[in-house]
């Protein structure tokens, strides 16, 4: 039987800011800018600035073994909103994990699984706050979120790993979000499980790409928690940017094609795409910058360990390269798209200039030149 708490992370993302100081007016929240001070945490690192408020409802979970449901909704000045909703579980076997996910919970609104319940407090929240929201430039067909779940075993283990070791056939598909019955192969048991950090004796931690299991007795992880966020932070902000790259420079070769095989006002038609490809290549190119540098988690202490971890299991370097390959195409295309206007402008002028030599010529054979 394990006890501990559940931390369910949802983020979406809405758009390019959010007015902290303007939505105050409907969101009486805390401001909040955390910096970290445990866990030999140098004291520069200092975590983007936020409002945050709970969430006050009388709600009840519909299981024995889970209570003290808490929610809270945080807002980044990036155009991120988040979703934290905490429940402790008490004697909770271990083989009912993967089921927490269904648990069902009773609200003012109605009986909900916690998802649909974090779905309808976003809808609610969103439709009351968009005028201090800058959405991007070109919306899209459906909101951008991510989510993450925390398992915190706060029992009191001699040893964890061995803990880990004696239930691996289960944990591991667990972690992977597979069927935990799943008869999986000791090579991929191990390439689940080996990526385990702890800062000390008692505590451990195991990351995958949608969940994590805690180990800590003294419940000394908020921390962890807050680079876990971070980390889903900047996976969904570089997946939403990849996204709207994709978008715009399909709609860019599709319009400039149609202005170079149909278009009558050729130049009217090719300025006007021009200065919208030079506006939204220098927005992407000061959204992504601001991204890379929302916080500096640099060096070799325990979180900056967990945080570059995260990194290689969400693949922000794939995503980065992806992102830096698809500006440099719309910066191509921009390029070419320029040249072309000036090289469509120099035929023009000599076109006008044989016209003028032309006339010059037939009036001097007239005599009248």
């Amino acid at each position: 039987m394990m006890n501990g708490e559940i931390v369910f992370f949802q983020l979406f993302d809405v758009g390019r800011y959010i007015d902290l100081n303007e939505i105050q007016s409907i969101f009486p929240g805390i401001r909040d800018k955390k910096i970290i001070k445990t866990k030999d945490t140098p004291d520069y690192i200092i975590i983007p600035e936020t409002i945050r408020v709970e969430i006050e409802q009388d709600i009840i979970v519909k299981s024995s073994n889970l209570k003290n449901f808490k929610a809270q909704i945080k807002l980044y000045e990036d155009g991120v909103i988040s979703f934290t909703i905490r429940i402790d579980f008490v004697d909770l076997p271990l083989e009912r994990f993967h089921s927490i996910r269904n648990t069902e919970i009773n609200t003012p609104d109605g009986t909900y699984k916690i998802e649909n319940w974090i779905k309808l407090q976003f809808s609610n929240f969103y439709e009351l706050s968009g005028d201090y929201i800058d959405s991007y430039f070109n919306s899209l067909d459906h909101i951008e979120s991510e989510k993450y779940t925390c398992f915190c075993i706060t029992d009191v283990f001699k040893d964890p790993n061995a803990f880990i070791g004696e239930n691996e056939n289960y944990l591991a598909p667990f972690l992977m979000g597979e069927n935990p019955e799943l008869d999986l192969h000791q090579n991929q048991i191990n390439n689940t499980l080996k990526n385990s950090f702890s800062f000390l004796k008692q505590d451990i931690a195991i990351f995958d790409f949608d969940r994590c299991l805690i180990f800590d007795s003294t419940k000394d992880y908020e921390d962890l928690l807050l680079i876990i966020e971070l980390a889903n932070f900047q996976r969904l902000e570089l997946r939403t940017l990849d996204r709207l790259l994709d978008i715009h420079l399909d709609s860019a070769e599709d319009d400039i094609r149609s202005i170079f095989i149909k278009s009558r006002l050729f130049l009217r038609r090719l300025n006007k795409k021009l200065g919208y490809l030079f506006r939204i290549r220098y927005d992407f190119i000061f959204i992504f910058e601001n991204l890379e540098n929302v916080s500096k988690i640099i060096g070799d202490y325990y979180l900056a360990q967990i945080y570059r971890h995260l990194g290689k299991v969400f693949r922000f370097k794939q995503w980065s390269e992806s992102i830096r390959n698809r500006m440099r195409i719309l910066d191509e295309i921009y390029t070419t798209a320029k040249a072309t206007k000036t090289d469509k402008l120099i035929i023009y002028l000599e076109i006008l200039l044989g016209i003028v030599f032309t006339l010059e010529f037939i009036l001097f054979l007239l005599g009248l030149y």
